[in-house]
């Protein structure tokens, strides 16, 4: 019955913020559109290579290949968000981080529940394409693994991108902070071009990192380019990634604890 009341908690706050989503629906559409933009870029880039290269495929991928993968991977950057990075050091420098202490919830588990009731819509397209690719041949076993893939990913990117914030203990603006996250996701994740293009020394470097696990290898995984026991591989690994980062985000945010004066409370 407690653990009832607990989640119920959390369930409350999802379901709150997923009806925000759905009040300000020009805020998610202009969120798609922004990527659609840069979708279009990328994609425009590609065709002019692919024009004038000699060779059919790059790096593996035929034009088509390519162009689907530049739309999937490019969408994973408005679900797997950087925005939780500056979220913690506004709540730290205005003192709201006070009313949240003192609140009979865990803080990391109420910012899960904000950041998918945020993310809710978009994680109904993400799982619609898992349904959708049914018609091109996945089996189900695959399937399975593919989602669990992706909650294992949506996980570890939220821990992650929460440990980052706790350096909102340290500085006073976050928000440059955000755009360093945002080019590291862009170049580490695959989103310009894919990571197999790089030298394969530096590939096998860089192909198990987290922002790479949450875009480049969920995005060939979307694209049945990936084995069952290479997406179980992927799998331990945002797993490991998960539990390194949680066990550093609970260390971390209890040093910051002890340098937190409640400021503007």
């Amino acid at each position: 019955m407690k653990m009832g009341d607990e989640m119920k908690k959390y369930i409350v706050i999802f379901l709150n913020r997923v009806s925000v989503q759905l009040s300000y629906k020009f805020n998610f559409l202009t969120n798609l559109l922004n990527n659609l933009l840069g979708v279009i870029v990328a994609a425009f880039t590609w065709i002019a290579i692919y024009n004038s290269s000699a060779n059919e495929t790059i790096g593996g991928l035929t034009l088509s290949q390519m162009l689907f993968y530049i739309v999937i991977v490019n969408f994973s950057t408005v679900l797997f968000s950087t925005e939780t990075v500056v979220k913690l050091g506004l709540q730290v420098r205005v003192g709201k981080l006070t009313t949240h202490l003192l609140r009979p919830y865990s803080i990391l588990l109420q910012s899960f529940a904000e950041y998918l009731g945020d993310r809710f819509i978009y994680l109904i397209i993400y799982l619609s394409l898992l349904v959708a690719s049914l018609g091109i041949g996945y089996n189900p076993y695959y399937l399975l693994n593919v989602l669990l893939f992706l909650i294992c990913n949506v996980v570890m990117f939220f821990i992650l991108m929460s440990l980052i914030g706790n350096l909102g203990f340290w500085l006073i603006q976050m928000w440059p902070l955000r755009a360093v996250m945002n080019a590291l996701y862009m170049i580490l994740g695959g989103l310009l071009f894919p990571l197999n293009l790089l030298p394969e020394s530096v590939y096998h470097l860089l192909s198990k990192n987290p922002f790479a696990l949450v875009a480049y290898q969920y995005t060939l995984a979307l694209q049945n380019e990936l084995t069952i026991a290479e997406i179980q591989m992927n799998i331990l690994a945002s797993i490991a990634w998960a539990i390194i980062c949680y066990v550093a985000f609970k260390m971390s945010f209890k040093k910051g604890l002890l340098r937190y004066e409640g400021m503007g409370a």
